[in-house]
């Protein structure tokens, strides 16, 4: 389908006028690109992962994780030793950590030290963990749609209708032809901010419009697109459909058949394929940011574990080893970082086949500028009634995802000083940001 010059155009304007943007000062300007292109990529898992089979202790404190989960724990001699070590507490020893056998092609990530694992994070309002008068524990602990929520608004932002990646990109100026907040697994509040409009997108990109299909069809469309109406609504629905038309043709244009291949993907390493095509087009949209969410669901893994989990787990660690591939061979491994949410972690002890809810977990980070060659945080002591255990096997995270998260944001560019504004919590902490990046 052909589009005319007018309505192309139109196009133009329209997404040239998201930047124009009241109060957006020249002094944010020069921020962007001074260093470099950067993305920060998203991986949300969605239903709540079990990280405690994900990372697994591959020297003597396996047993203590073997004693813990007798029925759902993976043989010693299968876990994928990927040489690096959890950080030395006061009275807790480093420990060794190995991967689920499912993710053997994350090894060489870990092995080049691109990667690393954040041990036992979640989401806090303060310290717990060896603390004389621990802070609360946060609101809506193991609901679903809540904890998804919180990791993407910040512990103590719930009720803020944006985002803590869109809070972030408000005072950063993302240069735009397309908007630099992309989605390719449905609207998120993520990604939600004051300026852009965020892409939402399918895990191979641009989408289809099947019904145009007539040349009356897309005759009557312009028009209906280039008209102005009295009624407000009518012409607020007018400008949100032009404009996500024209950023879909586009996303189209710009995606064509580059990077197309014969590699059978799954819908993860598809969303990441994408990611990679549209991170190599950075230059062409504009961008000296990007702003990337992709997701895997299925993690509420209640029954059957060992075999949805291992799959899972495969799929995760395939599509995140295709993308780190991908980000070599396009030479932009060092201005990508990745890293994976979900909404909580389970249970250790199992639930006949499966895992309930839980709290603490694991995150993966990956990526060029990962200072690799170890993990992030202290082992939790998994024996029952420890002081790590919350009740029945659900561990109280020690780091706190607004730390992880104000990391990014700092790696990302957002003024350091400015961290305990986009994350109330951080002024409960010691340290604001941690060292992985």
């Amino acid at each position: 389908m052909k589009m005319s010059r007018r309505h192309f155009l139109k196009s133009s304007t329209a997404l040239g006028a998201l930047s124009a943007v009241p109060g957006l000062s020249l002094s944010k300007q020069a921020v962007a690109g001074d260093d470099g292109f950067k993305a920060l990529v998203c991986i949300f898992l969605f239903g709540g992962n079990d990280a405690y089979n994900m990372v697994v202790p591959v020297d003597q404190h396996y047993l203590t994780y073997e004693k813990a989960r007798p029925t759902l724990a993976i043989a010693k001699h299968e876990l994928v030793d990927i040489g690096i070590q959890s950080e030395p507490g006061d009275t807790s020893p480093a420990v060794s950590l190995g991967l689920h056998p499912a993710m053997s092609r994350l090894e060489s990530v870990f092995r080049d030290n691109n990667a690393t694992v954040i041990v036992n994070s979640g989401q806090l309002v303060g310290p717990i963990i060896g603390e004389t008068d621990p802070h609360p524990v946060p609101d809506f602990l193991m609901a679903h749609n809540l904890q998804q929520t919180m990791w993407q608004s910040g512990a103590l932002n719930m009720e803020d209708k944006l985002g803590w990646a869109g809070r972030m990109v408000d005072s950063i100026y993302m240069s735009n032809d397309l908007s630099p907040m992309m989605s390719l697994n449905g609207e998120q509040k993520w990604l939600r901010n004051d300026i852009y409009e965020q892409m939402v997108m399918t895990g191979s990109g641009a989408g289809t419009y099947n019904g145009l299909n007539q040349e009356e069809r897309i005759e009557a469309m312009n028009f209906h697109f280039g008209r102005q109406f009295n009624n407000l609504f009518k012409d607020n629905y007018v400008d949100v459909m032009s404009s996500r038309f024209y950023q879909n043709q586009r996303l189209a244009e710009l995606l064509g058949t580059d990077g197309d291949d014969d590699t059978e993907r799954s819908s993860l390493g598809e969303q990441l394929h994408t990611t990679a095509k549209l991170i190599q087009k950075h230059a062409e949209m504009g961008h000296h940011r990007q702003v990337y969410f992709v997701g895997l669901g299925g993690f509420d893994t209640h029954h059957n574990q060992k075999n949805v989990h291992h799959a899972l787990l495969e799929q995760l660690s395939n599509a995140m080893a295709g993308f780190y591939q991908e980000l070599k061979d396009i030479n932009m491994l060092d201005n990508v970082t990745a890293f994976t949410m979900s909404d909580f972690g389970r249970r250790l002890m199992a639930n006949d086949t499966g895992t309930d809810h839980g709290w603490a977990g694991h995150q993966l980070v990956m990526g060029g500028a990962v200072n690799g060659g170890k993990a992030y945080g202290q082992w939790p002591d998994l024996t029952p009634g420890s002081e790590y255990d919350y009740n029945n096997g659900r561990l109280i995270p020690e780091i706190a995802a607004d730390q992880v998260n104000a990391t990014l944001a700092k790696w990302f560019g957002y003024e350091e000083t400015h961290l305990e504004t986009l994350f109330p919590t951080l002024k409960a902490f010691e340290d604001n940001t941690l060292d992985f990046l």
